[in-house]
């Protein structure tokens, strides 16, 4: 569903006198407005309560440069997830998925690069002589700033491919569209239709969100979250 079928939605829930809106662009009475405020806010909320959703998950690749060893989030090219609901930027690395090849050998040295915390990586790459080193990366870092170190110092064009999740994208147009799969998007409508609840006093309205809410709620975990899983015996 789109932003307006979901403010259609939630208003049909709600038993809003009138009949669907044709666009919540432009002047909409205060009424409407307050839905459509109610399912944007909503979904930010959605994306904010798990960095790591799976639907916030994309992956991106570029190439090192000589003698360079950082890369902010724009010169790594994780700035744009290619929605038309806005510019998505760089929430977190997914620490697990980097690796790197020799630029244009068509992976074929491709190997797992390592990942190093960054206090560990400042005091043995920026440290000494390590600091003039140059070769093949082994490892990389992510400072507080989330920019990208590599150590050692590549000595040439590296192709380095990662994964990462976006931050939060807001709804603004009436076709755009959350990025969760299709069958969770009620959820947005419920949880609009809760606000509305508590704006209006509503205990009865509350309860029904909040019914739909609950059973919607554990289906998106189970199918967009990460299992957990036991790691390696220690020894």
């Amino acid at each position: 569903m789109n932003l307006l079928q979901l403010v259609n939605l939630a208003r049909q829930e709600a038993g809003v006198a009138g009949g669907d809106l044709s666009t919540v662009q432009g002047t909409l009475s205060a009424e409407s407005s307050r839905f459509k405020n109610w399912v944007i806010n909503e979904w930010v909320r959605i994306q904010s309560e798990h960095p790591d959703w799976q639907f916030l998950r994309f992956s991106g690749e570029f190439n090192t440069v000589a003698n360079q060893a950082n890369y902010t989030p724009q010169q790594a090219k994780a700035t744009n997830d290619g929605t038309a609901s806005g510019t998505a930027i760089l929430g977190n690395w997914k620490r697990d998925s980097f690796r790197v090849s020799t630029a244009g050998q068509n992976y074929n040295d491709e190997m797992l690069l390592g990942f190093m915390p960054w206090w560990q990586y400042r005091n043995l790459y920026q440290y000494g002589n390590m600091r003039d080193a140059r070769s093949r990366p082994v490892v990389f870092s992510i400072d507080p700033q989330k920019n990208l170190y590599f150590g050692i110092i590549p000595n040439a064009a590296y192709t380095v491919g990662y994964e990462y999740y976006r931050t939060p994208v807001t709804l603004s147009a009436d076709t755009d569209t959350p990025a969760m799969p299709d069958r969770f998007h009620e959820l947005i409508a419920y949880r609009a239709l809760r606000a509305y609840g508590i704006f209006m006093a509503a205990p009865e309205v509350i309860g029904r969100a909040d019914d739909a809410i609950s059973r919607i709620n554990p289906q998106l975990a189970t199918d967009q979250l990460l299992d957990i899983t036991s790691g390696p015996p220690l020894a």
